[in-house]
């Protein structure tokens, strides 16, 4: 038997139902088997990476800790710092308290601490067009 007659062999003969489910079957399997390991091996490869970096990261904050040791036990003592009275800012009259306090609190959440935060005035903006009224206006009126 020469190789053109297995051919024509193998295109006569039909599969049964049973035949091609299992065929089927085997071609999902291997499907989901391999798009699983490939998403296996990103995860860990992700993983090794974010472990890296991570590591490299922290052997700098290491390096820098060390240098502020060695720093600090070498150093002079530092004199007693005296902290002076919070300044007051300059509130425009018509602005209420509650309104104050949500301003010093955003800035103070922002900035990480309240002892960084510097309010020096408070005052309402011009009572014209509003920002995006500007906005549109000059959308509108830029020229070609």
């Amino acid at each position: 038997m020469n190789f053109s007659d297995a051919a024509s062999l193998l295109r006569t003969a039909e599969l049964s139902m049973s035949e091609k489910g299992i065929a089927s079957a085997k071609v999902i399997l291997t499907g989901f088997v391999v798009v699983f390991v490939v998403l296996i091996l990103l995860i860990l490869i992700i993983k090794i990476y974010g472990a890296i970096i991570t590591n490299v990261q922290q052997g700098g904050k290491s390096k820098k800790e060390k240098v502020r040791t060695v720093k600090t036990e070498k150093s002079v003592p530092a004199p007693a710092v005296v902290k002076s009275a919070p300044s007051v800012p300059k509130i425009e009259d018509g602005i209420s308290e509650e309104t104050v306090a949500v301003i010093a609190a955003a800035a103070a959440t922002m900035y990480g601490s309240p002892e960084k935060v510097r309010i020096k005035s408070i005052k309402k903006s011009d009572v014209g067009r509003s920002a995006w009224a500007n906005a549109g206006v000059i959308n509108n009126t830029r020229p070609f």
